[in-house]
């Protein structure tokens, strides 16, 4: 069982460390994954009211080019028009240090192509990484510390932990973002452990408010483009995986891909992947969901598995045991008479990985 003492020991050793490379940098930003989540969000937003509170003369900039379409709902609501939390939508010539949270690879932000390769550190001088996810094999060269807890359940907690350790409280609107992260990323406290409960119980009491007044934010109609793909990601399923007694699902749509796949895990399917083809890029898309008894009885970790499918097809990958993404380019370009010859490639390679952990646990 997660401990909480054992969490806050690790933040502990990393914070001097990390605070001395703020106060001594010149120019910050925070940046998040592509498509920011609403946990991705929490950490940025919660991080620089932090940093502000240690080091009130200093900038930091938070550079989150796009949000997803929760993320953007909730920002709007959560801090409408604040000066402060405003964020920045392009990125600057140079940052002195940039922090990366809710992700550890540079490739799935947002961050110009020129800042990645520019090793040397011309554009981008020092890196530190605040994540949750499973820890890269080969971090970047300009990484200079990091704290890549994989076992919390979201990115918010690590920074809600940053507060309790400093004795700082947060603001109205931080403690709602970070309550928000935790929410969505245990998918409503369907995978919380004991240091998500800890930390949501410290920001409901120091924020004096219901639960009730902070999912009122995750509440949205569904569109008729997510409809119509959840309906589509079903009837493309054309044919049922079966390993012991579980039923996995492949299928395809050109975009909702995290809603048609939460589709079929409802509509029975044990794990499912919904996969986008981008033809001008002969890339592709994957996101995975699985239920919590296959987590649990064989071990399955989709955030590991589609690291390293992502590997496989030169692109990355990660997430959580239960949820999962990654990007990657296809060997050979779909065929323009059969559309769908993009699955072929990659249905095999992951059906072999998925065989091999829930048969040899």
């Amino acid at each position: 069982m997660l401990k909480l003492v054992e969490v806050q020991e690790s933040i502990k050793q990393f914070l001097p460390m990390f605070l001395l490379e703020v106060k001594q940098a010149t120019s910050i930003g925070i940046t998040a994954h592509t498509n920011a989540d609403p946990d991705a969000l929490a950490a940025a937003m919660g991080l620089k009211s932090f940093l502000i509170h240690m080091f009130p003369s200093k900038e930091v900039k938070i550079i989150l080019p796009q949000l997803n379409k929760i993320a953007e709902k909730v920002y709007k609501e959560v801090f409408p028009e604040i000066p402060t939390f405003l964020i920045e939508r392009n990125w600057p010539p140079a940052l002195d240090l940039l922090i990366l949270v809710d992700t550890g690879d540079l490739n799935i932000t947002e961050l110009p192509p020129k800042f990645i390769q520019d090793t040397k550190g011309n554009l981008v001088k020092r890196i530190i990484i605040i994540d949750h996810h499973t820890r890269l094999e080969n971090l970047d060269d300009r990484v200079i510390c990091s704290l890549i807890l994989g076992d919390l359940s979201s990115t918010a907690e690590i920074i809600s932990l940053f507060y309790q350790l400093q004795n700082i409280i947060p603001t109205p609107e931080i403690i709602k973002i970070l309550l928000l992260g935790i929410i969505t990323d245990t998918g409503h406290f369907r995978y919380a452990n004991t240091v998500s409960l800890e930390n949501t119980k410290y920001l409901l009491e120091e924020g004096d408010i219901q639960l009730s007044d902070v999912t009122l934010h995750l509440q949205k109609p569904m569109t008729r483009s997510e409809k119509i793909a959840r309906i589509r990601g079903a009837m493309r399923v054309e044919k049922l995986h079966l390993i012991k007694d579980y039923v996995i699902a492949f299928s395809h749509v050109s975009s909702y891909e995290a809603s048609a796949c939460k589709a079929l895990i409802e509509l029975g399917y044990d794990v499912s992947f919904v996969i986008s083809y981008e033809k001008n890029k002969n890339g592709f898309r994957i996101s995975s969901r699985a239920k919590e008894q296959i987590i649990k009885h064989e071990g399955l970790h989709l955030g590991k598995l589609l690291t390293e499918i992502g590997s496989e097809f030169n692109g990355s990958g990660g997430g959580h045991d239960g949820a999962a993404g990654c990007y990657g380019i296809l060997a050979k370009e779909a065929s323009k008479n059969k559309p769908k010859t993009f699955m072929d490639q990659i249905i095999p390679p992951v059906l072999k990985k998925l065989r091999k952990i829930i048969n040899n646990p």
